[in-house]
């Protein structure tokens, strides 16, 4: 059974990684005349993903540690 601790230990680090990559922190919305027009959503693990209302503008992701 001991065979096997070192790949599950691997496993469950894994899995926490992916449950913090997935935490939000912060959302911010920024309004222009009544309507949404950008926002940008922090994640635990560094993610910053910035969406914009005007669809011609690419959702922008970036890592804020790197």
């Amino acid at each position: 059974m001991t065979e096997f601790y070192e790949a599950v230990e691997q496993q469950r680090e894994i899995l926490d990684l992916e449950k913090k990559a997935k935490q939000i922190v912060s959302i911010e919305t920024r309004y222009k005349d009544g309507l949404w027009s950008q926002q940008t959503v922090d994640y635990a693990d560094g993610r910053r993903v910035t969406e914009f209302r005007d669809n011609r503008k690419k959702t922008i992701e970036e890592n804020r540690y790197a």
